[in-house]
């Protein structure tokens, strides 16, 4: 069933003409609310998929498609009579049609100057959510937030990245205590994607000519709240068994890999957009896997406007964002010549453009034989405006790269810095949600970033404030535990201090617990329960 499908479906529960509805369109609404990630930032949302079956939601890793899949819709009318769920299902669907369709956003007021040209994003991986496996770090969350806030905001923005089938490896300790690496497939049909069509209804494929041939991918859509990210995958027949398994694992492989999965991301990434309909207004690189995406653009403008390969690039560069986030020389992706003349051979033919001066505008000493092709660099100097990702990153990436520059001082380098912000309600639990609600101005949730709004905080009581973060530590103690004991058994090994893996401890209450642990990211949008 499509977006549009479930859409429609969800219409005839909207109307509020009968609390109780049939089983198939119950059904087909709880698939609308999965197929949307919006979910994953309402916790009323997230607790209405919980209450269908707590035990499989936790061991699915919090994915509602695959728990909704294991239902047939009469199990799941008989289930949701029982947890007095229908009205729930029907609230929940009415909220999101009216956030999908309000013009009240801070972008309908400030941003009305990108129009019909939505702001296209390019990242290797989003982290969106823990059962949508693209991600790996801290470069995929920020990627997340940027686009689930651009959705609250009502900012037109297009995401583009791949879809990896493996995902990222998930860490595991053998008897030995040694950390392993393990992959786990995932199935298209437990995700909340759906493919990209073409107006005559075909799938999506686009093309990218290398030397060694020909590199297809097809083009998966993935509705976050009013944002969509298009994810391309190389597992599509044409393609050979090896490059197939191109786009299956995130920073997996050789510099080959790498260097091939950087061709799709970039040029194959802007291709989709334009056999979709989609023009750009700006194009903002997250890191430089994609930036070959402004060589397509250029190319594209010198075959639409007969322009220069020069003044294409001027062109281009005045509405290209480029994000570096590697503090250090060795983290930033380098290609050979000859790796560079076998993927972007066809591509330099079609700019006109020598292979000595495509290899310049990926060096920093241009004229350098012996210096290889830095995508950082590329991502620099084909775009207007960089900004590192902190003030203390600014002054390094300033530093580190003052020799693009020679001629200026180290404070007058083009590259700014903004702090990396997150998503706040993908990242406040629903209980403090819930005591702002009690606490703040009714419309807190879309004034956030004004600090007016956070003066309210002195209303609150400072032992109902307490109350609250106690319940939320004893929430992240009891998944600890879980976690242990789980880690525990598949090692066949006793708990911490041979007490065995599910004893609670005593005494934390009101106490601080630590450890000496290396701080682990919690996975965004992941659940405590």
């Amino acid at each position: 069933m499509t977006q549009m499908d479930y859409s429609v479906a969800g219409d005839l529960a909207a109307s509020g003409i009968a609390s109780e509805i049939d089983s198939e369109a119950l059904y087909e609404k709880c698939m609308a609310l999965a197929h949307n990630l919006w979910w994953s930032w309402q916790p009323e949302v997230t607790n209405l998929f919980r209450d269908i079956d707590p035990i499989r939601w936790r061991q699915l890793d919090h994915n509602p498609i695959a728990l909704l899949r294991e239902f047939t819709p009469d199990r799941l009318s008989i289930r949701a009579s029982e947890m007095v769920l229908h009205s729930r299902v029907n609230y929940a669907f009415r909220r999101l049609q009216e956030y999908l369709e309000s013009n009240n956003t801070w972008a309908h007021t400030n941003a009305g100057v990108l129009g019909s040209k939505p702001v296209a994003y390019f990242s290797a991986e989003f982290g969106l959510h823990e059962s949508l496996p693209v991600y790996s770090g801290g470069l995929g969350v920020l990627s997340g937030d940027h686009i689930k806030s651009a959705s609250g905001l009502g900012v037109p923005l297009v995401g583009v990245g791949l879809y990896y089938s493996h995902g990222y490896f998930k860490q595991a300790l053998n008897n030995e205590g040694y950390q392993r690496e393990e992959y786990f497939e995932t199935r298209v049909e437990d995700l909340p994607l759906e493919a990209a069509l073409l107006p005559d209804g075909t799938p999506l494929v686009v093309g990218i000519d290398t030397r060694d041939g020909r590199l297809l991918a097809k083009v998966w859509k993935v509705r976050v709240g009013r944002v969509t990210l298009h994810l391309l995958d190389c597992n599509v027949d044409g393609n050979r068994p090896e490059d197939r398994e191109l786009t299956s694992r995130l920073y997996g492989g050789d510099e080959r890999t790498r260097i091939r999965q950087e061709l799709v991301l970039g040029i194959g990434g802007v291709r989709a957009l334009r056999a979709l309909g989609i023009v750009p207004g700006a194009y903002h690189l997250n890191e430089g896997h994609s930036a070959f995406a402004p060589l397509e653009v250029i190319r594209e403008r010198m075959s639409d406007d007969g322009m220069s390969f020069d003044d294409a690039a001027r062109e281009v560069a005045q509405s290209t964002i480029f994000t570096t986030h590697t503090p250090v020389p060795a983290g930033h992706d380098r290609f050979s010549s000859v790796l560079i003349e076998e993927h972007l051979g066809p591509q330099r033919e079609a700019l006109g453009i020598s292979h000595d001066h495509l290899m310049s505008i990926g060096r920093v000493q241009s004229s350098d034989p012996n210096e290889t092709f830095c995508m950082t660099v590329i991502g620099l100097k084909l775009s207007r405006t960089a900004n590192a990702v902190s003030q203390l990153h600014g002054h390094i990436s300033r530093r580190m790269w003052h020799s693009l520059w020679p001629h200026r001082e180290e404070n007058n380098i083009p590259i700014g810095h903004i702090t990396n912000g997150v998503h706040t309600e993908s990242w406040l639990a629903g209980q403090m949600a819930q005591l702002y609600d009690r606490h703040f101005p009714a419309n807190w949730r879309t004034h956030m970033g004004e600090a007016d709004v956070w003066q309210f905080i002195h209303n609150v009581d400072p032992g109902e404030l307490w109350e609250t973060h106690n319940a939320l530590k004893n929430m992240l103690l009891s998944f600890v535990r879980r976690r242990v004991s789980r880690q525990c058994r598949r090692r066949g090994v006793p708990g911490p201090a041979g007490r065995s893996p599910s004893a609670k401890p005593s005494g934390t209450k009101g106490r601080a617990v630590g450890g000496a642990a290396k701080p682990a990211r919690k996975r965004p949008g992941s659940q405590t329960d």
